[in-house]
């Protein structure tokens, strides 16, 4: 029931963050954006389900208040749909809202955050509806929203980085604590107290020949969640630990950059075997060149390659995007991806093809 979320790690901004940066607001100026992301993944013959889409509409606003606080609020519309035997079953919705404060400390880059997930998403949904949003929750497909809702959760977090000789060193942590919430309706009666999240990240970055490399690691444990309640039963779920490994190497190339990058996510088996062990690899190409004085060219190429402990799965695909400065303060950026593989789980009957397409239209707005 416990799903990652970008939103999650808002806390650990370390990665962000340059050494040695005198106290300052993290956004120079306040900003909206808004958009929409429509991606889609079509299964081979014999698959469960013959595909599942989404449509994310992400709304978000951030701003810098005076010279050290920064806040940011941030959520979406999403309809995720899903076709099976020839029929269409669609699940919208608002998700739950993250209102984030983050305020710099002192003269280096020390900063204390306060996360809140405020439970504008549904809490309590029907079994049926519940199916469909959870065939967007994967770790390998990564569609824009994994979650609708989790209930009330408050996410503390302090980040900090220094610099030492040649190297930026950081360290980051955060601690999320979520209220309880009934998950489904239909008089289950069944309530869901997720347990306590802990996430710390470490990372490094340096100058190597003419760019400049990083590297960082998030680690995240979880204490048990609790389940009661009639219809499901009862007892403890053990959500697994979690490792996000992440390296980049960035470099001029041809008048523009080239960034060469992977990531490893790997997630334990819980203790009791009510989650299986998982991992995601995926390393790709990305860069960016001028195509003027206010668009630039943005493609990029990547290979995925999932191990869950039953079933495997690989995708390589690639896409473009522009970005378009069409005045000071608005930014326009469209972006169109492909991609091709094949998945296999337990209920799939072998590796089956899988094709995929997502469009993108981003706007920023500063204020």
């Amino acid at each position: 029931m416990r799903t990652s979320t970008l939103a999650a790690t808002a806390a650990l901004v370390l990665a962000a963050l340059p050494a040695a940066l005198p106290a300052q607001n993290l956004y120079p100026e306040g900003s909206v954006v808004g958009g929409v992301t429509v991606r889609q993944y079509n299964y081979g013959s014999g698959f469960p389900i013959d595909y599942a889409r989404q449509i994310a509409v992400p709304v978000a606003l951030a701003a810098p208040v005076g010279k050290r606080l920064s806040v940011d609020l941030g959520t979406y519309y999403a309809v995720t749909t899903v076709r099976q035997g020839g029929k269409n079953t669609s699940f919208s919705n608002i998700t739950d809202t993250q209102l984030r404060a983050a305020y710099t400390l002192g003269v280096d880059a020390l900063v204390a955050s306060l996360m809140v997930n405020l439970p504008t998403g549904p809490e309590t949904t029907t079994l049926q509806r519940f199916g469909v949003a959870a065939s967007a929750a994967s770790n390998f497909l990564l569609f824009p929203v994994n979650t609708y809702g989790t209930g009330f959760s408050v996410t503390p977090g302090l980040a900090g980085a220094v610099t030492t000789g040649n190297w930026n060193l950081g360290l980051a942590a955060s601690v999320r604590w979520s209220s309880e919430y009934e998950p489904f309706s239909g008089g289950t009666s069944v309530k869901y107290q997720p347990g306590l999240e802990t996430r710390i990240r470490a990372g490094v970055d340096r100058l190597v020949g003419k760019g400049r490399f990083a590297l960082g690691a998030t680690f995240s444990t979880f204490a048990s969640d609790q389940l009661s309640g009639s219809g499901l039963g009862g007892g403890t779920f053990d959500p697994g630990n979690r490792l996000l490994v992440d390296g980049e190497y960035t470099f001029p190339a041809s008048g523009g950059t080239i960034t060469t990058y992977a990531w490893n996510y790997y997630r334990a088996a819980s203790s009791g075997g009510s989650t299986e062990r998982e991992n995601v690899l995926a390393a790709g190409l990305s860069g960016r060149w001028s195509l003027g004085a206010r668009t630039s060219l943005e493609p990029v190429v990547e290979a995925r390659f999932w191990s869950p402990e039953s079933g495997s799965g690989t995708l390589v695909g690639g896409g473009t995007a522009l970005r378009m400065q069409l005045s000071p303060k608005f930014t326009f950026s469209p972006s169109a991806r492909l991609d091709l593989g094949s998945v296999k789980t337990a209920t799939s009957g072998g590796s089956k093809s899988v094709f995929g397409w997502e469009f993108s239209a981003i706007m920023r707005y500063g204020i």
